[in-house]
Order: structure tokens, then C-alpha cells, then sequence
């Protein structure tokens, strides 16, 4: 893919920073052959579908959205997780995030409590809830560990905040 870079320091970065009203960096802009610009999205798309974001038509980012929307047909709406057991996580369409499982960043897909920024990946929350299908009937509820927070977190009631 023929990607045109600016060196870092350029005088040129405000000037394009301005024109793009880019925030921070790293950014990626998609600017087409006549100089229209395609996207400001571009960094989100790539590191969401690496390379197969490219080209960055309309036609083809919409049949990318409908791939991901494809991708989270069967999974259930809420899920609960030994990892986050203060409250139900959401599956959320998320661009990017650290999965607070595994610590790997993610994409696209997220289940998420909004109350303590709490991500998961789905293959790391529904990781959990195969298993305990695979233990047929073993109950991991009522363990008293009901109030255990994931390490670095303090929960008070139904709140919770990174410590």
C-alpha cells in the first residue's frame, strides 16, 4: 500500500493536524487520487481490519461493517464473569480496547460494563461461560467470592473504580 508519511517534527504537522483536525498521533488520513479526502478514520479502520481496510471506498467499508456485524450473530446480548462479578457485561461495538482478561488490545467487539470500564474480549468472556457448560450443572455461584474485585480494582457496592 503506498502510504506517504511525515517525518517527525515537520514543519507541516499543524498545518495538516489543522486541515484534518487530527488530535493526536499516530493518524492515518485516506486521501483519494484527486485529493479528496476519503477518510480521517483510517488508523481505527486498519488497526480494526489490518490490511483488508484497504481500499477505503464506501462500498467497501460498508461490507466490512456488515462482516463485523455478522461476526456477533449467536452471542448474547449480556454475560456475567468471575473477572467482573459486581456486574453484567454488554457486548458493545468498541473500536479499540484493552481486554481487562487477557490484556491484549482489542477490536471491533467488546463486552463492556460501562460503570467500571471493564472490557473483555468476547473470546475471553465467552471463554468462561463454555466452560461452565462443558461442567454440566457444576454451580460457580455462591463460592463467596461475590464481592471479589479483578486486582486493581475496588469495588464498593455498584461502584467501581481502577485503584
Amino acid at each position: 500500500m503506498p502510504w506517504l508519511a511525515l517525518p517527525f517534527g515537520d514543519v507541516r504537522k499543524k498545518f495538516l493536524s489543522r486541515t484534518f483536525k487530527i488530535k493526536g498521533i499516530p493518524s492515518l488520513v485516506a486521501i483519494g487520487p484527486t485529493g479528496k479526502t476519503i477518510t480521517t478514520e483510517a488508523r481505527d479502520l486498519v488497526a480494526v481490519h489490518g490490511s483488508d481496510a484497504y481500499p477505503f471506498t464506501e462500498e467497501h467499508l460498508k461490507a466490512m461493517e456488515a462482516k463485523i456485524e455478522e461476526m456477533a450473530k449467536g452471542w448474547p446480548e449480556k454475560v456475567k464473569h468471575d473477572l467482573h462479578r459486581q456486574h453484567e457485561l454488554k457486548l458493545k461495538r468498541r473500536r479499540v480496547y484493552n481486554c481487562d482478561g487477557c490484556g491484549v488490545e482489542g477490536h471491533a467487539w467488546s463486552y463492556y460494563c460501562k460503570e467500571c470500564d471493564f472490557d473483555l474480549h468476547p473470546k475471553c468472556a465467552l471463554e468462561e461461560e463454555k466452560k461452565e457448560d462443558d461442567e454440566k450443572g457444576e454451580n460457580k455461584e455462591g463460592d463467596g467470592h461475590e464481592g471479589a474485585a479483578k486486582e486493581g480494582w475496588v469495588c464498593d457496592g455498584d461502584v467501581c473504580q481502577k485503584a
